[in-house]
């Protein structure tokens, strides 16, 4: 068994020994007998504090150190597992049956978190058959252990959420990629408090289910997702609503509808292609972030209004927010409202943040923003690395 050990009484050596009075080397049985393990004395609170950092794979090797770490992996409520590269069903049943060994050995009455990382699943027909029972399996351990905190991110839509996962009190974050919510049915989250999703199909029902189960939600964000078209929130303690890279399509419409008369943040990120933006009821708003991308099957001066028009739109119904974030495609239309003397409202913003491109495409449009913020009191240029995207303003 490995041991690690440090000195606790070193032998300090005179400055000039005199070879007659030098004290004989200490042996070995010395040595052993005045040191101290440290490592085996260290309280089990700070060796679970110790495993939180790690995955469990690596809080599960920590056995070697000592006798003491031999068995307080199986204490550990934070429970963390990626999953390797995985080809064939063999490489896969060797990693479930891995997670189902320490999960079975799991001593921690209450599980604080469970994080699975499967994005290097290779994707095979077969793999929705088979990877379906034993996620099953394996949420259905943490409901049962009052877990807090969850985390699944897969690579492929290959599983589907059941109606038991849905009713878990106990939960207060979720963040979950490439999922479907078919199997919801009633939702019970009634300690949620953040709540991601990413890259799955969601309609206007869907969500509205969702904030109703989760009466003390804070916080909401959606990216990559698609199928929805309207996005209504009652609820006064959700505070920050996250839209990025949404996804429109023709049978769901061009124009995304906020409607939140209690939200205090709102950001819409990422690339938001060929669709607009309507926000409803928003004077609750005290911070917002503009920093997306608008794509266009159109160009040239068609292209340069079409955005003109839907950022011109967005500041004015926002025109009140105290914290105003705006992306290098704010700027880029604002410099081409400002050279075709375009009316900009006045805002009443005091804390301002532009994200400017690297080839200061859009710096006439800072010039817009600021004449139009007489209150404003903090300026903050953010420069990007490169240049992202540009308006035709030809």
């Amino acid at each position: 068994m490995a041991k690690i050990e440090f000195s606790a009484n070193p032998t300090h050596l005179p400055k000039h020994p005199h070879p007659q009075t030098s004290p004989p080397p200490p042996s070995n049985r010395d040595e052993t007998r005045n040191s101290v393990d440290y490592i085996s004395e260290l309280p089990i609170g700070i060796i679970l504090h110790i495993f939180s950092f790690l995955t469990s794979k690596d809080a599960i090797k920590t056995s070697v150190l000592s006798k003491q770490w031999r068995y307080i992996w199986t204490a550990n409520p934070r429970i963390s597992f990626s999953m390797p590269p995985c080809y064939n069903r063999r490489m896969l049943r060797s990693f479930t049956a891995i997670v189902d060994v320490v999960l079975l050995r799991c001593t921690a009455v209450k599980v604080k978190s469970f994080h699975f990382d499967a994005t290097r699943l290779f994707y095979n027909s077969w793999l929705r058959f088979a990877v379906g029972p034993t996620f099953h399996r394996w949420l259905r351990f943490a409901v049962k252990h009052d877990i807090e905190e969850v985390s699944m991110f897969l690579d492929h839509d290959i599983y589907t959420l059941p109606k038991f996962f849905f009713r878990c009190t106990t939960m207060v974050s979720f963040h979950v990629s490439h999922c479907h919510f078919s199997m919801m049915g009633a939702v019970n989250w009634s300690s949620l408090k953040r709540l991601r999703i990413d890259h799955a199909k969601l309609e206007d029902n869907a969500i509205t289910r969702l904030l109703k189960g989760c009466p003390v939600l804070e916080f909401f964000e959606l990216k990559g997702c698609w199928g929805y078209e309207h996005i209504k929130i009652e609820s006064r303690g959700l505070r920050e609503l996250v839209i990025d890279s949404h996804k429109y399509d023709f049978v769901h419409g061009q124009i995304l509808k906020i409607s939140a008369p209690h939200l205090l943040k709102l950001r819409i990120l990422g690339d938001c292609e060929r669709g607009e933006f309507k926000i409803d009821k928003v004077s609750s708003f005290v911070e917002v972030e503009l920093n997306f991308k608008m794509d266009y099957y159109v160009s040239g001066q068609l292209q340069a209004q079409s955005q003109g028009d839907l950022v011109r739109r967005l500041i004015q119904s926002l025109h009140h927010v105290t914290k105003l974030v705006m992306g290098n495609l704010c700027l880029q239309v604002l410099s081409f409202m400002e050279a075709r003397g375009v009316f900009l409202p006045s805002l009443e913003c005091r804390h301002l943040v532009l994200r400017v491109a690297e080839n200061h495409e859009g710096a006439p449009g800072i010039v817009k923003i600021l004449e139009s913020s007489p209150h404003l009191e903090k300026l903050f240029l953010q420069m990007a690395c490169r240049p992202t995207f540009m308006v035709n303003n030809c």
